[in-house]
């Protein structure tokens, strides 16, 4: 066995560490949970064993690999991509919003279960920022103001990728899953808005 020191205020502890080294957090000797997990709404499913310490994050972003699907934004972002709870009789959860909780845990909760579904979400991106768009049809106004997204119209104008015409500000642009879209702060929408 070797020693591992650690600080505790003033003083330093010495704790016994296994000969193998410092451990991964999933190798505690921790049991293994069965998960099921599918794609929403009526999608593939795939079964696989988890860690019962691992976060239910983990548990979306290996079923996502076990789909074969691609969570947005991608690593080392965090997805907006949703993880439900699926109980009896397929009725999907609502979306499960502390990704970080361990798995163990999360399904000792009353009503919980080890079967998940995967929400895709409409998530797009404006330069850097990535946002789910509250209707596949919206308009360069309505994408600025996201929370999200919080660009002033006056100030930026909305680009497809590679083009110098602005869209229009208020017709709807059709979004699809990952699209891009470009904001420059040229001030063209607050010059005719």
């Amino acid at each position: 066995m070797d020693s591992k020191e650690k600080c505790d205020g003033d003083n330093i502890l010495t704790q016994p560490v296994p000969s193998g080294g410092v451990h991964d957090r999933h190798d505690h000797g921790s049991h293994e949970e069965h998960v099921t997990i599918r794609l929403l709404p009526a999608g593939h499913e795939a079964k696989f064993q988890m860690p019962a310490n691992a976060s239910l994050l983990e548990v979306l972003e290996m079923g996502a690999r076990q789909l074969r699907v691609t969570l947005l934004p991608a690593v080392p972002l965090r997805p907006l991509d949703q993880l439900h709870d699926i109980a009896s009789h397929d009725r999907v959860g609502p979306p499960i919003h502390d990704l970080d909780q361990a798995l163990g845990p999360y399904l000792k909760m009353k009503g919980t279960t080890p079967h998940f579904g995967i929400e895709l979400v409409l998530a797009f991106h404006v330069n850097t920022r990535w946002a789910v768009a509250s209707s596949p049809d919206m308009t360069p106004r309505a994408i600025l103001a996201l929370p999200a997204i919080n660009l002033p119209y006056a100030e930026y104008t909305l680009y497809l990728p590679g083009s110098n015409d602005p869209l229009p500000i208020d017709k709807p642009i059709h979004l699809k899953r990952g699209e891009a879209l470009e904001a420059q702060r040229d001030g063209k929408y607050g010059k005719g808005a």
